[in-house]
């Protein structure tokens, strides 16, 4: 998610993890990058069971997308993905080159 300060924060996990498994041979480590992602059921839910959630699912700052059945669903548009995917894609490569990206949605 691209909260305030991501990129140090995800930076942060990221070198915590490298520091985890530096000098573990034989390691074979994979990534999947997944974005926030809701539907309308699903932001229905989850402000059911967490009314006060901080949560940002605002359709209106998202790109409108539909399933394979024509489910919609609201996803970053397309800029942020591209930043943030590109960023993850470095930045693992850089810091965990060991790690394959196995998965990006």
């Amino acid at each position: 998610m691209p909260l305030p300060d991501w990129r140090a924060h995800y930076g942060e996990l990221l070198d915590s993890v490298a520091a985890a498994v530096d000098g573990v041979s034989g390691l074979d480590l994979t990534a999947e990058l997944i974005t926030h992602r809701f539907t309308p059921g699903s932001k229905e839910v989850l402000l059911g069971w967490y009314p006060r959630t901080t949560l940002e699912m605002d359709e209106a700052s998202r790109t409108r997308k539909y399933g394979k059945f024509g489910a919609v669903k609201y996803v970053y548009p397309r800029d942020t993905m591209a930043e943030l995917r590109s960023w993850f894609e470095r930045e693992l490569a850089g810091r965990l080159p060991a790690c394959r990206v196995r998965y990006w949605t």
